[in-house]
């Protein structure tokens, strides 16, 4: 029964964004640096990859979002990181925007959401990754350039901010901070086409 509910709900979206022409979707290049005090920030450089994404305004300038991105990294302090490499940060993001005309070619969007993250590592020592996941609280904004004259497709670049609650159990509560809450900021180019 749940996944005729998924599956109506599904049908549901998708013919609500075709009846209004507002579905759209993207590609992305990402960069990820953590920032702050956190074991993210000073255990490994700046991670970069790739990322697709899903939206469709429900009402107005409101909309529902889908991320999904992934990105690959070196280890830079293995004291801080532990005695791993390679790592790979993968999210999946939901989130709700608003977007706001700014001129005729030019929008801005500003979005608040949630999502699942795990940081895949190589361990040196094991045959088996270093896994570690959480969730996420989301805040970030968008610049969109309509490059077609029908606007169709656009250019973006998009800023956001990534507040970690990782899985993670320790019994100091400094050291809980540093592991569990890690903070990231993500940085976005990409193309947005609107079907």
């Amino acid at each position: 029964m749940k996944k005729f509910g998924y599956l109506f709900l599904l049908m549901a979206i998708s013919l609500c964004a075709q009846k209004r022409n507002n579905f759209n979707f993207e590609v992305k290049g990402n960069t990820y640096t953590g920032i702050g005090n956190n074991y993210i920030a000073d255990g490994t450089g700046t991670l970069a990859g790739f990322g697709l994404g899903l939206s469709f305004f429900v009402i107005k300038n409101f909309g529902i979002g889908f991320d999904f991105d992934k990105a690959y990294g070196n280890v830079k302090e293995q004291s801080v990181f532990g005695n791993l490499h390679s790592p790979q940060f993968t999210s999946g993001d939901i989130y709700a925007f608003y977007r706001h005309p700014i001129s005729e070619r030019f929008d801005a969007e500003a979005f608040i959401g949630s999502g699942f993250n795990s940081i895949v590592s190589k361990s040196n020592y094991s045959s088996k990754d270093f896994r570690e996941g959480g969730s996420s609280f989301i805040l970030g904004a968008k610049a969109l350039y309509g490059i077609s004259s029908k606007k169709k497709i656009y250019v973006f670049a998009s800023p956001k901010f990534y507040f970690l609650t990782n899985f993670t159990e320790m019994d100091d509560s400094a050291v809980q901070k540093y592991y569990a809450k890690p903070t990231l900021f993500n940085f976005s180019l990409g193309l947005r086409f609107y079907l």
